[in-house]
């Protein structure tokens, strides 16, 4: 990936930070597609942040924007550091350069915080992150309550939560913030758009699969890391605002679909497949349904036709060999924190609330009690 990108010259022009890289102890990435009309909003409040006694670097990754996002992080913020990649990457695939990139320039670099193009943060977001970790050694990675913008009074979300059958979901979206989520908490999925990670976890699991390009990337970095021991916590003290609308559009539906099946090829055990495809099933009939309700039953035939494909069959199997080696707990631990109803205000209807809810809740329960390895 990095043989596709290429750094702007503006790395040359003399930054407010340290010059020292061995002084770098934090990096925020961001990474950009044709977002001009937001990335400023975030670069400037990012650069504005009293992140003390953290010494900060920042670093843009461009994904082949076409609407000069690239140009305007050169002559506008030339002490951020810019790669300019020659394709778009995807969410997974940019973020993974700038990974890269900052772990050659700051070696000494312990964490690094991910923002999506259109957050604004509240000044000392990244510092609260990296204290909070510093004092939990065991939390591997530590995300944001992130607030909707402009209504600021409102979460996009709460902490984040992974379903059994790897869908991933928001929580309290939408919702007052009244001060009902400002207990910090542990979570079994932190979300992409505002979070920090151990910069020694990534080099030990890797940052995100450049296969999932975008959609559930932040649910399998979750699942590696808690495969490895590691604690995910909601640090409710760090704010960031997220320009963010939910839309019922499905035009990444394929996408979903296939990255929800990768995760679960990979990362259970055998025996917790084998108990979970009964379940599985019926989600797909569910699927089907809702393909066909919404037109996308092209997007879903694709996702099969994914994983009928030998090439992509064998991936899947040495991404699965490497997971099961590389975990250092049993699924009975892994579980633990994953839920089997939505409660997402995001995501409401009868059939869910009186039918699928209740169904899967009663499977999951009966299924986690059996898993004992």
């Amino acid at each position: 990936m990095i043989s596709e990108a290429v750094r702007d010259d503006g790395l040359s022009r003399p930054p407010p930070f340290p010059m020292d890289p061995f002084s770098i102890q934090c990096a925020v990435l961001i990474v950009s597609h044709n977002g001009r009309d937001v990335l400023g909003d975030c670069l400037a409040s990012v650069l504005a942040s009293d992140e003390s006694p953290y010494h900060l670097r920042v670093v843009v990754v461009d994904n082949a924007s076409a609407d000069g996002s690239a140009e305007l992080v050169a002559r506008e913020f030339p002490n951020v550091d810019l790669i300019r990649c020659r394709a778009n990457l995807g969410f997974a695939g940019g973020n993974n350069v700038g990974w890269e990139h900052i772990r050659r320039a700051y070696p000494r670099v312990r964490y690094v915080g991910l923002l999506n193009q259109d957050t604004v943060v509240r000044s000392g977001w990244m510092a609260t992150l990296a204290r909070f970790m510093d004092a939990r050694p065991i939390v591997g990675s530590a995300q944001a309550k992130v607030l909707l913008h402009p209504q600021t009074d409102l979460f996009n979300t709460a902490g984040n939560v992974s379903h059994f059958l790897a869908f991933g979901f928001t929580t309290a979206c939408g919702e007052p913030d009244r001060g009902q989520y400002n207990c910090d908490r542990s979570l079994g999925l932190v979300s992409g758009a505002a979070m920090a990670v151990r910069a020694d976890a990534i080099s030990r699991a890797g940052l995100f699969d450049s296969d999932f390009f975008s959609y559930l990337e932040d649910a399998d970095l979750s699942w590696k890391l808690r495969q490895l021991g590691y604690e995910l916590a909601y640090v409710p003290q760090s704010v960031v605002f997220h320009k963010y609308q939910f839309k019922r559009d499905w035009r990444h539906y394929f996408l979903l679909e296939r990255n929800r099946w990768l995760l679960l090829g990979t990362y259970y055990k055998t025996a917790t497949l084998v108990l979970l495809l009964p379940a599985a099933v019926l989600m797909e009939f569910g699927q089907i349904y809702f393909a066909w309700r919404n037109g996308l039953l092209p997007q879903k035939f694709r996702a099969w036709s994914f994983f009928l494909n030998r090439r992509n069959q064998v991936r899947l199997a040495r991404r699965r060999r490497a997971a099961q080696q590389r975990r250092l707990i049993g699924d009975r631990s892994f579980i633990a924190p994953f839920v089997a109803t939505v409660e997402s205000n995001e995501l409401r209807g009868p059939v869910l609330r009186r039918l699928a809810n209740p169904f899967f809740g009663a499977y999951w329960a009966a299924a986690r009690s059996l898993i004992c390895w």
